[in-house]
């Protein structure tokens, strides 16, 4: 078990370190050779003070990462949980009755609202907000300054909400597939002839045999939410990571590409590391 561990670690410090190679070479081709820029990726010149265009106060790179990190951990907490609960139930569901193409009715309200009506959605969101409260999004909004901070939870929640529609349709489709093709095998006619009852076959062998497999799902939808955030955070105007990088690409600002980049390639090599320890194959080494 600890030999698994180490090997692990081992493979996600690798994984992050090719990760932050890659980022730092795309930026030098892309903002030297492409943009023609005269300040290199590598050099010190290129890093400096927080702009003002980044923060309203004055603000270090680590507090403004922290409170960027914060605002978008709440959207995280809010879509993560919800796609594993609608993934895996609506999908079990899905292939239980799978003749009757069940999998595919219950993911298709979630891949509708993730494709045009949900950038209608932030749409009519932005417009609402603006008419009615007189800024556009989430921008220059209330500040709760006592009591729990229900306002930043809910500005998660309608961030969170097309993320979770593209997640979720993702999650049904995959834990399907995967039973699917677990009671499509050979295994399975021999149980009938045996007189297995349709239910136990299912639930106590199909799920149970199956459940590596499964477990292997868990973090696959994590990589389109941290896209998510890149789309939907700008688009609301909401202060969290995916903004901090886009507004740091239009500005031309290293230090904020490398901080918001690595922020995110650093939840998804953790959530695969967590996934890989876990997984019910290692705890058996």
């Amino acid at each position: 078990m600890i030999r698994h561990l180490l090997q692990r670690c081992l493979v996600a410090s690798i994984r992050f370190t090719a990760a932050a190679i890659g980022l730092l070479l795309l930026m030098e081709f892309s903002f030297v050779v492409l943009a023609g820029s005269k300040v290199h990726v590598w050099d010190p010149a290129a890093y400096g003070a927080v702009p003002a265009e980044l923060s309203p106060r004055p603000a270090g790179w680590g507090r403004l990462l922290r409170e960027r990190g914060e605002a978008s951990g709440r959207i995280l907490l809010l879509a993560v949980p919800s796609v594993l609960l609608i993934g895996y139930s609506w999908g079990i569901l899905g292939a239980r009755l799978r003749r009757q193409r069940v999998a595919t009715l219950l993911a298709a309200p979630f891949a509708g609202f993730a494709c045009a009506p949900g950038f209608w959605f932030v749409g009519l969101v932005a417009i609402y907000s603006y008419f009615h409260w007189q800024r556009p999004g989430f921008a220059n909004d209330l500040v709760v300054e006592r009591g729990p901070d229900l306002l930043a939870w809910w500005h998660a929640a309608v961030v969170a909400l097309p993320a979770l529609a593209a997640g979720a349709a993702w999650q049904i489709r995959a834990v399907a597939a995967v039973l699917e093709r677990e009671v499509a095998r050979p295994w399975l006619r021999s149980a009938f002839i045996a007189g297995a009852p349709d239910e136990e076959i299912f639930y106590r062998r199909a799920l149970r045999r199956s459940r590596s497999a499964l477990f292997a799902l868990a973090d696959r939808a994590l990589p389109a939410l941290l896209g998510g955030l890149v789309v939907l955070e700008p688009a609301f105007r909401y202060p969290g990571i995916g903004s901090l990088l886009v507004e740091s690409i239009r500005l031309g600002s290293y230090p904020g590409i490398l901080l918001a980049s690595l922020s995110l390639t650093a939840l998804a090599t953790v959530a695969t590391f967590l996934r890989e320890i876990l997984s019910p194959t290692s705890s058996t080494r």
